[in-house]
């Protein structure tokens, strides 16, 4: 048994459990926020979901990542791909926008682009920042079917701190998807560690953070406990 769980652990984390200096811990979303628990035995990895029905026509499609462009395939033949200014670090379908519908999160560096109204503000706009010494901002992108063909559904405006990795899951049991961010700084190195890990969820018009935990943090895993609870792994 004990073999198993230990093996179960390392599907998630990978090497990083064989040369992390540190224990690995379990963190569950509660109504107050993130809390520590017991990694139950037997939890199992949950991978990323990379093809559904978009367009809901009874064919799946699928993501391709390939040097820092994104392409969604149907049949096996590219339907969208991601703009050329755009670099993609990380693509999954999901549904955090709750509509019942799958679409593609992405997760984006493109060139820093300021709010229309800033060009009459007296001075610098709230996001002036955002982007880091080379004129880039970090966003979160989802991508979707808009009846006739794939589209932006949402683009939130650039971040504060970047995102270096992010996951989803139900974390609250409801069957509604939350954000799972690590997150540094645009001074940073982008293999640099986050600084903080976040949890986001949709709120009709974009995303609320609902809870934060600071540290270092290398890499997060998303794992499934036997009771169905899906718990955040981080060494």
């Amino acid at each position: 048994m004990l073999r198993k769980f230990i093996c179960l652990v390392v599907s998630a984390l990978g090497m990083l459990l064989l040369t992390s200096p540190v224990p690995l811990r379990a963190l569950e979303l509660e109504p107050a926020g993130l809390s520590t628990v017991i990694l139950p035995a037997g939890s199992i990895s949950m991978k990323p979901v990379t093809g559904a029905d978009l367009n809901r026509n009874g064919s799946p499609e699928s993501l391709l990542l390939a040097g820092g462009r994104l392409t969604i395939l149907s049949a096996g033949q590219p339907v969208w791909q991601s703009p050329a200014a755009w670099t993609v670090v990380q693509a999954a379908i999901t549904d955090l926008n709750r509509d019942g519908t799958p679409e593609a999160t992405l997760l984006v560096w493109r060139p820093f682009r300021p709010w229309p109204v800033d060009q009459w503000l007296p001075h610098a706009g709230r996001i002036a920042d955002f982007h880091d010494a080379k004129g880039n901002s970090c966003q979160i992108i989802l991508i979707g079917w808009r009846g006739s063909a794939y589209g932006e559904l949402w683009a939130g405006s650039p971040l504060a701190e970047p995102v270096r990795f992010f996951a989803v899951a139900d974390l609250r049991g409801d069957r509604l998807q939350e954000l799972v961010t690590l997150e540094g700084s645009y001074t940073d190195s982008r293999s640099a560690p986050a600084s903080a890990l976040k949890v986001w969820e949709w709120n009709g018009f974009g995303f609320t953070v609902v809870s934060t935990m600071e540290g270092t943090f290398y890499k997060m895993a998303l794992v499934q406990a036997r009771d169905g609870r899906n718990l955040i792994l981080v060494p």
